[in-house]
């Protein structure tokens, strides 16, 4: 017994501080004495620690020989022992390394943005989530320079494109490479042009990232070699700090959404031509509503009648339309709602002497403004470290994305779209009634029949467009995705000169996606059933070695070796069933076997590439930096191995002079070659199988293959400058650079007596050239008051300077590569010119068709920008950020349907003659007629305007129209976001509870919107994510919001 109390007594003995607890207070202070909250205070080589108050004070208990140590971001971590003290003030000293900004390189190493030479922006984590945005990308909106975001519409989870110095290419990637801590991930948009394509991107927790990056030149970006063409993107996500307390984090956002801007619709007129109310028509130039008689119609009830499965209204046919009511307002009520998210985010980081964590789950839960189209996605998220020698340490980062979304057939040409269908309706038909039964003249009973407005009793199965409601209650879109990205690494310091980085990822997820169109619906009257399933994986491998050596006192050298190992695989099954056989109203693909109409598809798309990259870096007196470095690549896409060098130049120039004004100043030029690779399997001409049955052949592809390939080679070079002024307050930075996109692959035309309609291969060159500007500075700083200003600008002109073979090559819809013009230019008929550009008319003073195909207009802007303000004052928050487009064209294709249509409120204007005039058919209206139309001078005076106009070559379906004179200026100014909030410090729930922080906010996304564009948002794309741009048929409009957000330190 008593040597076992004896063992007890020598363990305290060997911590006799333990026996002397005690409590120590202090105050916490910067060298101007400004206290400093949340400052870490931890007994050395324990977890036990606290945090300071906002008013910089804190309060532990400690022994009387431990040692505390003070640590907070952005100031030299300092270690002060007890020694019996029982109150220890410290004063907290800027830590000028840490200060200095710090970029992540395209490989995931750290470097100075000061002695960089090459451009980029960095986005912090504050800016990305104070936007609204539900996912990454538009949250980028407004906040780099050369950076371009375009949205394709407003419906959840819908994405975006990203568009770094201009578009590089033609018929290839479009979008930047995609880094996330250290490892490339996809962000792949795919998916049919009739709905909300997602983008990957979107998949990751905006609340994790601790900053969003943007290479944007080719010097930055080399060392990706084939995939950096288009910029890279490089996103870091939150971790953990060693010898930090737990902390939870909790924010709830709840946002509601309503429509931007509308299309306005007249309503009265109703369907019919000519003046005359025919239901057999699509248009509704028919007679004035307000001119009927009133009261109920007169039907026949002798025959033919519908009965609705949702209110047992019965319809008969009309024999006389007496009925002034209209259902222009009800209708659109009917398919649009106010949309609005829930989001619940919670994290928890902390950390001991060896290891760290950070933990976050988010759950998000979107209506979208058209009913019954939703977007649900969860995350989570686990990113730990831990320290296994002083030389070793290892992190893993893990996170797991679910969405599911039900999407709505929306855009573009399909008849089956919800937007087509409600905008043509006529005024004085009623949507709600869409199914019931039809039951015929003979008596023949046809259940769940659509009914339309242009088949009024769904007497047929086809009813040549939907109504709006069949299409958001009875076709199915639903999509559902989980993923998985992982990246460990290892990190080794074996020698004070070297280290030593092991990292590996893996990107990988499913897609899985259905449609189903039931019995009755336009395109497909049949019904068809189809089941999309995508695999796709990426795997990469980096090993990196760094070596940093003193060559003299002024000489450092920094080299860098590297091998990179990426291999991408995608599978993608396509199974449709057309038509169902049993009960075609529902999905039912297991009662439904395989017939003539059904189809199966598959294919395999393997790619994989080794590079082997290094680079030189040296740092001449603390003053000159140069880097060089190169990346030697081959793939499996292409023959051989391609090499992309690059270099860059940092000149500090402001250490050599002497200035109270010029806090910093440096000098950059840098130069780099990067590229594309070609589509797979280009270089072999593939077959396809036949039939599929007993002695079937194969089919050799219409496309010869090229074993001559070469990847698009991007050679960019820019200078620019970058200045801080008033003791680093103001900042500016100032680049030019241009591009130039050789070899660019697309498909040629070849002659068909060849055996093949096309040959993939090298044949275009395009050009950007652009100057783009950053300006931050603090205007105002007075003890708790500080504002800041950030603004950035940038234009960029694009060229296509070659196209070999061609005079055109399809981007998508009116958008083409013509040479001598920029991507994405109008290639459409309109009308006849003079030699002077001047409209050629005709003998009555109207314009004539050119049905030949030119250059109509360029949606490229001029110029962007965006200009924001921070204001701070003790707990209060305000911001905001304005965003401007300047120039460019648009061209809304949706009006120029409705005008034809007759639904537009702008051709249903009565107006009273002051003088004679004619229309285009050369009918003569006096003066004092009464007609419905617009009067115009195209040049030789006033012209009517009226149903023969609109319906000929002035509007309606077809592209054989005047489409030049519906071009709009695209012009835009958005209030991007303006945030109102205000932080708690501090707070004490309980005896027991206590909240380091709370704060409550509330933003206005995308308030207000200036522009001369009639009826869309001019940032709202058809073509989703891709190189087309600038044009709205039919597309589902943009969205504006109101969040409220609360925000909870524990």
């Amino acid at each position: 017994m008593s040597d076992n109390k004896t063992i007890i007594l020598e363990k305290i003995l060997e911590n006799p501080s333990s026996l002397l607890q005690q409590q120590i207070v202090g105050h916490i202070t910067d060298k101007n004495g400004m206290p400093l909250p949340g400052v870490n205070v931890v007994i050395k080589g324990t977890n036990k620690g606290v945090t300071s108050d906002f008013e910089g004070n804190y309060s532990i208990v400690a022994g009387s020989n431990d040692v505390l140590v003070f640590s907070y971001l952005g100031y030299v971590t300092q270690e002060v022992a007890t020694s019996n003290k029982v109150k220890i003030n410290i004063v907290l000293l800027e830590d000028v390394a840490e200060l200095k900004e710090v970029i992540v390189t395209a490989i995931g190493t750290k470097l100075f943005v000061d002695e960089s030479g090459s451009t980029s922006s960095i986005v912090k984590s504050e800016a990305v989530t104070k936007s609204g945005e539900t996912g990454i990308i538009n949250s980028l909106s407004g906040k780099a320079s050369g950076v371009r975001i375009g949205k394709s519409n407003g419906d959840p989870g819908s994405g975006s494109s990203i568009q770094i110095r201009g578009a590089n290419t033609i018929q290839g990637a479009s979008q930047p490479l995609i880094i996330l801590d250290g490892v490339p991930v996809s962000n792949d948009n795919d998916g049919d042009v009739t709905l909300s394509r997602q983008s990957r991107l979107d998949d990751i927790n905006a609340k994790d990232i601790k900053t969003v990056q943007v290479l944007k030149g080719a010097s930055a970006a080399a060392l990706w070699g084939s995939r950096a063409a288009n910029g890279v993107i490089v996103i870091t996500t939150n971790n953990g700090s060693l010898g930090k307390k737990p902390t939870v984090q909790y924010s709830f956002t709840h946002s509601t959404d309503e429509i931007s801007v509308r299309t306005r619709l007249q309503d009265q007129y109703g369907q019919g031509q000519n003046g005359v109310r025919n239901i057999a028509v699509a248009e509704s130039w028919g007679d004035k509503i307000s001119d009927r008689l009133g009261g109920a119609d007169v039907v026949n009830e002798s025959g033919q009648y519908f009965i609705s499965n949702t209110t047992g209204n019965i319809y008969y046919p009309v024999t006389q339309k007496n009925s002034q009511e209209t259902f222009v307002e009800s209708n659109f009520d009917q398919v649009f709602q106010n949309g609005t998210f829930a989001q619940h985010n919670i994290s928890v980081s902390g950390g001991g002497e060896k290891a760290s964590y950070f933990f976050s789950y988010e759950n998000l839960n979107q209506e979208g403004i058209i009913r019954n189209s939703d977007y649900k996605r969860h995350n989570l998220r686990l990113n730990s470290q831990i320290k296994l020698a002083d030389w070793l340490s290892w992190s893993n980062k893990i996170a797991y994305t679910n969405t599911a979304a039900n999407q709505i057939v929306q855009a573009g040409e399909t008849t089956n779209g919800v937007l087509l269908g409600l905008l043509r309706t006529s005024p004085d038909f009623d949507i709600t009634d869409y199914i019931g039964t039809y039951v015929a003249s003979n008596g023949t009973v046809s259940p769940n029949r659509q009914r339309t407005y242009r088949r009024h009793l769904g007497e047929t199965l086809a009813p040549i467009y939907n109504n709006p409601l069949w299409t958001i209650n009875e076709q199915k879109a639903p999509t559902e995705v989980n993923r998985f990205i992982i990246s460990p690494e290892l990190t080794m310091d074996p020698l004070n000169w070297l280290k030593i980085i092991l990292r590996g990822g893996l990107d990988y997820y499913t897609d899985s996606r259905s449609s189903f169109f039931p019995v009755g619906s336009a395109v497909t009257n049949s019904s068809s059933w189809n089941k999309t399933d995508i695999n796709n994986r990426e795997i990469n491998f980096d090993g990196i070695a760094i070596a940093t050596q003193n060559i003299t006192e002024n000489v450092d050298l920094t080299a860098t070796l590297g091998v990179n190992y990426n291999d991408r695989l995608r599978f993608f099954n396509s199974n449709t069933i057309s038509p169902f056989a049993v009960d075609a109203s529902l999905p039912t693909p297991a009662l439904n076997p395989n017939n003539s109409a059904s189809s199966w598809g598959r294919s395999e798309t393997n790619i994989r590439s080794n590079r082997g990259y290094g680079i030189l870096g040296f740092n001449l007196f603390d003053q000159l930096f140069v880097n060089v470095s190169g990346a030697l690549e081959a793939a499996s896409t292409i023959k051989g191995s391609y090499f992309y060098p690059s270099a860059d130049v940092a000149w500090q120039f402001s250490d050599i002079i002497e200035s109270e004004t010029l806090s910093f100043g440096k000098l950059r030029v840098a130069w780099g070659k990067v590229g594309i690779q070609p589509a797979p399997y280009k270089f072999n001409t593939l077959a396809t199988t036949g039939f599929a049955t007993f002695g079937g052949s194969y089919l050799v592809d219409s496309e010869k293959g090229n074993s001559n390939l070469k990847p698009e080679i991007k050679t960019e070079w820019e200078v620019g400058t970058d200045l801080r002024f008033f003791k680093n307050r103001l900042s500016l930075g100032l680049t030019y650079y241009e591009n130039e996109t050789k070899d660019i692959l697309f498909a040629v035309n070849t002659n068909p007596s060849s055996g093949y309609t096309t040959k993939y291969t090298n044949a275009a060159v395009i050009e950007n050239k652009g100057f783009e500007l950053d300006l931050n500075g603090i205007i105002v700083d007075i003890e708790d008051f500080k504002v800041s200003l950030n603004a950035n600008f940038n234009n960029n002109k694009n060229l296509v300077v070659d196209i070999a073979g061609a005079e055109t090559v399809d981007i998508g819809g009116t958008s083409k590569a013509v040479k001598g013009y920029p991507m994405s230019s109008f290639w459409l008929p309109g009308s006849l010119r003079n030699d002077d550009g001047s409209i050629a008319l005709d003998a009555r003073g109207f314009p004539q068709l050119d049905l030949n195909r030119r250059v109509l207009g360029d949606p490229n802007p001029d110029w962007r920008g965006g200009l924001g303000m921070d204001l701070n004052w003790k707990g209060l928050d305000f911001s905001f950020l304005f965003e401007h487009s300047q120039g460019g064209e648009y061209i809304n294709r949706t009006n120029l349907v409705l005008y034809g249509f007759g639904n537009h409120v702008n051709v249903a204007k009565e107006i009273t003659l002051t003088e004679d005039l004619t229309n285009i058919a050369g009918t003569v209206f006096t003066a004092g007629t009464t007609v419905r139309g617009n009067i115009e001078d195209f040049g030789a005076g006033n012209v009517l305007l009226d149903e023969k106009y609109y319906r000929g070559i002035g509007a309606g379906l077809g592209f054989n129209k005047l489409n030049d004179l519906i071009i709009e200026d695209a012009t835009w100014t958005k209030l991007r976001n303006v945030t109102l909030g205000y932080t708690f410090n501090g707070l004490k729930v309980s005896s027991k509870l206590s909240l380091e922080s709370l704060r409550v906010s509330v933003t206005g996304r995308d308030l207000i919107l200036w522009t001369d564009v009639i009826d869309v948002d001019p940032e709202t794309n058809n073509y989703g994510v891709s190189n087309a741009s600038g044009m709205n048929y039919f597309n589902n409009p943009g969205t504006r919001s109101i969040l409220f957000n609360l925000q909870v330190n524990f």
